[in-house]
């Protein structure tokens, strides 16, 4: 339950980072693509994923490292935000870059940690999986819910500023944790290096197709908070209806989460993610062919459902199928192709957009059909 808390701290902090930076920036007088400018700050080092599951490896107390990260990311967003104020855009993107690369331990680096205190039951590292996706739905909801509510009470700065403390609570319970921890067995072993785990994930089918499908699966995902506004305009209602969609996106993953608690996946991971990565296309579809809003309604409930259990899989499959010796580097390269490709897909999607949105939708859906067709073609 310790790291549940840590974990959900964290997130809500980092859930709440883009869209903190572009209301800042905004309320600064910064123009759009400045905005942008600061908002990939946040985003961009992430690619740099497997540098930290590197670190994350070699170090002796990895909680420790991460929580010096959660103390650091808190650090540089207050001095973010007082750079805000005074318009010092450069002091600003440096702060965010380091805001960015700390908030990667927050996210991916700290699910690396998961295993180490959980027993080698299959069972109950799938139980921990699952209550670490439930993290992930809280954060990502709970933390722009919380900029969008207390912003109306109070000043925009004030309540980022309160909000981007939250990482200091995470880092407490961090340094608790690393004492309940299981430590490594042989410190002086050598350490995966990349060209190594790069052929590691070539090399292993599980791997690889587990790589595949998470990239695959990010890319189409990503192009439905891209076309909420066009939905929403389809239908003749205003641009806010938008939101709408995008928050039974979290609320159907928060209950996704909740669904696995209640019945957790044993099937082999491998299965679960072609069988998964179906019915998320199949939802994708769903959304598609939407012919009024209450309809693209549920289908963006249905997808965060679907999405969620999927992600849950992709976390049990990175930690089952990867060498004990590497592991959190493992789990990270596949992270921050994940976050490439979401950032691609995102960005065909707006592309795709201004033509047809059914288009972008289905060409969305189509990236998953082949990656599943690709990965699961044969049996071997």
């Amino acid at each position: 339950m310790q790291y549940v808390l840590a974990a959900v701290f964290a997130r809500m902090a980092t859930g709440a980072a883009t869209v903190s930076v572009i209301l800042l920036a905004s309320e600064h007088g910064a123009q759009g693509k400045v905005a942008g400018l600061f908002a990939a700050c946040i985003t961009f080092p992430h690619l740099f994923g497997p540098l930290y599951g590197k670190w994350l490896d070699e170090a002796c107390k990895p909680f420790r490292l991460i929580a010096l990260a959660s103390l650091l990311f808190v650090l540089f967003f207050q001095l973010a935000i007082v750079s805000f104020v005074g318009q010092y855009i450069a002091i600003s993107i440096v702060c965010l870059l380091i805001c960015g690369a700390c908030s990667s331990f927050l996210m991916g680096g700290l699910s690396t940690q998961l295993m180490t205190l959980v027993s080698s039951d299959s069972l109950a590292r799938r139980r921990a999986q699952n209550w670490d996706t439930l993290t992930y739905g809280l954060g990502l909801t709970l933390g722009p819910m919380s900029v969008a509510v207390f912003t109306a009470w109070f000043s925009t700065s004030y309540t980022i500023s309160i909000l981007m403390c939250l990482p200091i609570l995470a880092a407490l319970i961090c340094i608790n944790l690393s004492r309940h921890a299981r430590q490594k067995a042989n410190k002086n072993k050598q350490q995966l290096s990349f060209k190594r785990a790069i052929s590691i994930l070539y090399l292993s089918k599980p791997l690889l197709r587990t790589l595949v499908m998470t990239g695959s699966a990010s890319f189409s995902v990503a192009a439905l908070p891209v076309i909420a506004v066009y939905l929403a305009l389809n239908w003749n209602l205003s641009q806010e209806a938008g939101a709408y969609l995008v928050t039974l996106y979290g609320i159907g993953c928060i209950c996704g989460a909740l669904i696995l608690m209640l019945k957790p996946l044993k099937q082999d991971a491998l299965i679960l993610l072609r069988n998964v990565g179906l019915l998320l296309m199949l939802s994708l579809f769903f959304i598609a062919i939407s012919w009024s809003f209450n309809m693209a309604l549920v289908g963006y409930w249905l997808c965060g459902v679907i999405n969620s259990i999927f992600f849950a899989i992709t976390l049990a499959a990175r930690t089952e199928y990867a060498p004990k010796q590497g592991a959190s580097q493992i789990y990270m390269w596949v992270a921050a192709f994940k976050i490439t490709l979401a950032s691609i897909g995102a960005l065909v999607a707006g592309v795709l957009v201004d033509s047809s949105v059914m288009g972008s939708i289905l060409f969305s859906s189509l990236v998953l059909v082949v990656a599943i067709v690709i990965c699961f073609q044969k049996k071997n």
